[in-house]
């Protein structure tokens, strides 16, 4: 597993979510000391991006350590979406 990033706060940048996605391309970030534009939801003003990984079951581990240093940690995908797969229905 990869070691922490040592405090991260005092080394790492604040980063809007379009300079995350521009820095970070089709990645998963791991992300603290999110700044919530509405105390809740799905936007936020700035975060810090303290680990990015090409597969989701890579952060998996450095999410689970994280959580001993920050109150809370999100992991976010930075690339396009894709659409769900549709489902076969028979009646």
């Amino acid at each position: 597993m990869e070691a922490l990033v040592p405090n991260a706060s005092a080394t790492a940048e604040r980063l809007t979510w379009d300079q995350i996605c521009s820095r970070f391309p089709d990645e998963w970030v791991v992300l603290a000391e999110t700044d919530w534009t509405n105390g809740w939801g799905p936007e936020f003003g700035t975060a810090v991006v303290v680990a990015h990984y090409k597969r989701r079951k890579e952060a998996s581990p450095y999410i689970k350590a994280a959580f001993e240093r920050y109150p809370q940690i999100g992991c976010f995908w930075t690339g396009a979406l894709r659409e769900p797969l549709p489902r076969l229905v028979f009646p």
